[in-house]
């Protein structure tokens, strides 16, 4: 799927420089990003289904992104979803029932974040 024609792909990040380089990104590269400075956020729009990618970072200012993802995930949202980390996580088994696509270590080499990307949004 090229980006000019794929659906948003949702940022989930609290430190707004971080989020901001994430957007600019994105969207240099083609992609539609919509972003949000907490997973609070992200739940309080009604829209939030419709992503084509989910990004998030894990250790979020209220509930982590990966308590976001488990939240989305019992709505029914299967949309595919990537976490970013800046620490080593032993949490493997709540990824694979939250179906995580990847875990990235932050800061994630662009052309890996992107490969990534690519994949999660590919992904029917």
């Amino acid at each position: 799927m090229s980006p000019e024609t794929a659906r948003p792909i949702y940022v989930v990040e609290d430190d707004d420089a971080v989020r901001a380089s994430a957007k600019l990104l994105l969207e240099a590269v083609g992609y539609v990003v919509r972003d949000y400075a907490s997973a609070e956020a992200l739940l309080a729009d009604p829209a939030a289904p419709d992503a084509a990618c989910l990004l998030l970072d894990f250790q979020l200012g209220g509930i982590t992104g990966l308590d976001l993802l488990e939240r989305l995930r019992a709505r029914g949202v299967q949309t595919p979803a990537i976490i970013l980390t800046a620490n080593a996580n032993h949490l493997d088994e709540r990824y694979q029932r939250a179906k995580v696509l990847t875990v990235l270590r932050k800061p994630a080499p662009t052309a890996h974040l992107l490969a990534w990307i690519e994949k999660a949004c590919s992904q029917p």
